[in-house]
């Protein structure tokens, strides 16, 4: 799919910002963690086995790496698509997927759910900055369970906070990628809340086997209740933005 101009000026801008929370935060939890979440897979039993590395990609986004070469980066990969519909509109749910050890990415050309991390922020639907909340199911998991997190960044410090807005600020001027994001958060919470009421039901098993058994039975999600909200969502996007949502969707889910 050829990428519409605004976008790419959206990640053109999003991938210039070197967004960092704190210099050398690997070294707060000693081994790169976000990059390969080791600590979280050892808590699995089959899903821990899995050695690659998913990272979700906003729609676009992909091209835009393909278009500046940045796709190499990744070396041994595979880049999913999956369609989903959604009141009658074809949501994109893309990721990368990298065999490469550790960083996945190179720095400089890092996705944006890595300069994110570990925040994603919360949105209203004019694209108004909210707040922020953790941004994996991951982070959800030791919450329940009572860990103290393996990523040891617990906010967003004053010298960074321009570029964080930078970053939110330009993802928010698409109706397109801030409809994802939102989304995103959605998802989130649907299956964090499934996982909640699994582990109150069954408190001798922690959060992660939930998670793990429930996500391996495709039993994570009630798919009819998150369609139910992402509808919502949609109708919600198409009446604030108009015209505007409506071409923007168009040219990027042809």
């Amino acid at each position: 799919m050829p990428l519409p101009e605004e976008a790419r000026a959206a990640f053109a801008t999003i991938y210039a910002t070197d967004l960092v929370f704190e210099p050398d935060c690997w070294k707060l939890c000693g081994d790169a963690h976000c990059c390969s979440f080791t600590r979280h897979k050892a808590k699995f039993r089959l899903m821990a086995k899995d050695q690659s590395q998913e990272l979700p990609l906003l729609p676009g986004e992909w091209e835009f790496l393909c278009e500046n070469g940045w796709d190499k980066q990744f070396g041994e990969h595979e880049f999913r698509a999956d369609v989903h519909e959604v009141a009658g509109r074809k949501l994109r749910i893309e990721s990368v997927v990298s065999k490469r050890p550790m960083c996945v990415c190179d720095h400089g050309t890092r996705t944006t759910v890595c300069r994110l991390y570990p925040l994603v922020p919360q949105y209203e639907i004019n694209g108004h900055l909210a707040g922020t909340e953790p941004l994996g199911i991951y982070e959800e998991l030791e919450r329940l369970d009572g860990l103290d997190p393996a990523c040891k960044i617990t906010g967003l410090g004053y010298p960074q906070l321009n570029l964080f807005l930078v970053l939110t600020n330009t993802l928010a001027s698409h109706p397109v990628l801030l409809f994802y994001l939102m989304a995103y958060r959605i998802t989130k919470r649907h299956a964090a809340e499934a996982v909640m009421a699994k582990k109150t039901a069954a408190p001798e098993q922690s959060a992660f086997r939930h998670f793990e058994t429930a996500y391996l039975r495709r039993q994570l999600i009630n798919q009819e209740a998150l369609d139910k909200e992402l509808a919502e969502l949609l109708t919600a996007f198409s009446t604030h933005y108009g015209q505007r949502f409506e071409d923007a969707w168009a040219v990027m889910h042809p």
